[in-house]
């Protein structure tokens, strides 16, 4: 009766969503959800559904608009296979935007969702249907309501704030421990956001371990979605809402992929830049826009 169960708690869920969205007039916005151009994926729950997720450096209390975004991964999710990639974009790629060019984390800030979603496309050739941008606040929100993560790390470090020592190989994060976690960068061994980017990707792919293998437990998938209600801020219906959560608890963690796109480092004006490498970022656009496969890999120097 594992379907019966899943439909059940689904139905929930959605009357849930009818009954408080849109929430961000009432709550500061932690989760903010923005459909992009006609979003067909979204609204038609089959074929491939892209999302680009941020993670804002807004503090508690302020608008996750307002802050640069140091993390920007744009996942496929296949509705009809349960496959994903995800293309982590490095926050110092340096882009063209609408007042000249500047690094890619200042994009949502000075141009709103369909700005990053512009850039993106134009680096990637893929429109995300939907720009997801959650801050400190609403990222220890879900993780906690998430519960404990296990990452596979290949590499041993402390995290900047001293407060996690993470292990080569199986570690377990709390919420608090994943934020950390994803902020380092300085103590990385490489000191690269190339690395933190692909950390990134490590702690995306234990969250979707975690929803798959929980996914049964009663009350659970209600609880992850209605903790992230409290500060959403969406145009999307509930209906839209609802086949988004259900897409993320089909996605398959055995058959996810990550790339990142990378690029020379340089500076610009006194800061660190990475010129983008625009033959890989458009032939893994290209690989992956149908069916969120990457069957010619990731173009990079590791294959």
């Amino acid at each position: 009766m594992r379907w019966l169960r899943r439909t059940a708690a689904r139905l929930a869920l959605l009357a849930g969503i009818a009954l408080v969205v849109p929430a961000g007039a009432v709550h500061p916005t932690t989760i903010s959800l923005t459909t992009i151009g006609t979003a067909k994926a979204v609204d038609a729950g089959d074929g491939v559904v892209w999302v680009l997720a941020l993670g804002s450096e807004a503090a508690a209390g302020e608008d996750v608009m307002v802050g640069l975004t140091d993390a920007i991964q744009l996942v496929g999710v296949n509705l009809d296979t349960g496959r994903a990639v995800a293309v982590g974009l490095p926050r110092d790629l340096y882009v063209e935007l609408d007042d000249g060019r500047a690094r890619l984390n200042t994009a949502l800030r000075d141009d709103g969702p369909e700005g990053i979603a512009r850039e993106v496309d134009d680096l990637l050739g893929i429109e995300p249907d939907v720009v997801l941008v959650t801050g400190f606040e609403g990222f220890l929100t879900m993780m906690g309501a998430v519960g404990d993560v296990r990452v596979d790390s290949p590499q041993a470090f402390t995290t900047e704030d001293g407060d996690v020592r993470v292990e080569r190989g199986r570690n377990t994060f709390d919420a608090d421990q994943s934020l950390s976690y994803a902020r380092t960068r300085e103590t990385l061994p490489g000191g690269s956001d190339f690395e933190r980017v692909a950390n990134h990707q490590r702690l995306l792919l234990g969250t979707l371990e975690r929803l798959r293998s929980a996914e049964d437990e009663e009350g659970f998938l209600e609880g992850v979605a209605l903790s992230a209600l409290g500060g959403l801020e969406t145009d999307m219906s509930p209906a839209e809402v609802y086949r988004l959560v259900q897409a993320l608890t089909l996605v398959d963690p055995g058959r996810t992929t990550g790339c990142i796109i990378t690029g020379t480092f340089g500076t610009e004006d006194g800061a660190s830049v990475v010129y983008p490498d625009l033959a890989q970022a458009r032939a893994v656009g290209d690989d992956a826009r149908d069916d969120a496969r990457l069957q010619g890999g990731c173009r990079d120097d590791t294959g």
